[in-house]
């Protein structure tokens, strides 16, 4: 069984997008695989396949887990705060058991709610969830906007200091839902300052779109699958 963690340098900067074209990638070359996101906010009391992230990896997914989410959480604001609001605390041991309760798929995705140094407690943070789900392979998602020379080299430098025992992370780079003056340039630039030694990046339609699912496959034959 294989992990893929997948962490952002941001909040809505295409992790789920992400998720979902190489869950369906993989779903489609005949891979038992679950696309999990664990801990999400701003989950309405009646979730649909297109209201929550979790359902839209489980949408595509060929195996499907038997429990719910362990923090599906109600209001629209950081995991920490929507917890406090209903009266818990994110506990990153249950995230794990969770987690290891799916291990009969041959491919777990999992993806983490905000960026890496989002806060899921005091002292908590998605770099710690990133640790206890034991990932073969991280993914770090950003997006192809002003801003993300900085985002990626402060993600990286944390990854570099504070988490030396995960694997060293891809970058995928997610064309923005409204592009600047330096969208199409990032990639080149990021390269080229020497932040990362490569980039990868799918292009901006819907998750299982011929042209999406092409460059999924060409990643995941990258990571090794």
């Amino acid at each position: 069984m294989s992990r893929i963690v997948i962490v952002g340098t941001g909040t809505g900067v295409g992790k789920t997008h992400a998720g979902v074209a190489l869950v369906s990638a993989l779903g489609s070359a005949g891979a038992s695989v679950a696309g999990l996101k664990p801990i999400e906010s701003g989950v309405p009391s009646e979730p649909s396949e297109a209201a929550t992230d979790a359902a839209a990896l489980a949408a595509v997914s060929t195996f499907h887990v038997k429990h719910p989410p362990p923090y599906a959480l109600p209001d629209p604001v950081s995991p920490h705060l929507a917890a406090r609001r209903v009266g818990t605390r994110i506990d990153l041991e249950r995230v794990a058991a969770w987690a290891d309760a799916c291990a009969e798929a041959e491919v777990l995705l999992l993806e983490t709610a905000g960026a890496l140094l989002s806060p899921l407690g005091p002292g908590v943070f998605n770099l710690d969830l990133a640790r206890v789900l034991r990932p073969d392979h991280l993914l770090l998602v950003a997006p192809d906007r002003l801003g993300v020379l900085h985002d990626v080299a402060v993600t990286l430098h944390a990854l570099r200091t504070l988490a030396a025992d995960l694997p060293a992370p891809v970058l995928l780079l997610q064309p923005p839902a409204v592009a600047d003056a330096s969208t199409g340039t990032n990639a080149e630039e990021l390269v080229g300052l020497g932040i990362v030694s490569k980039v990868w990046g799918f292009p901006r339609a819907t998750p299982t779109a011929p042209e999406v699912r092409t460059a999924a496959r060409s990643l995941l034959e990258a990571l090794g699958f």
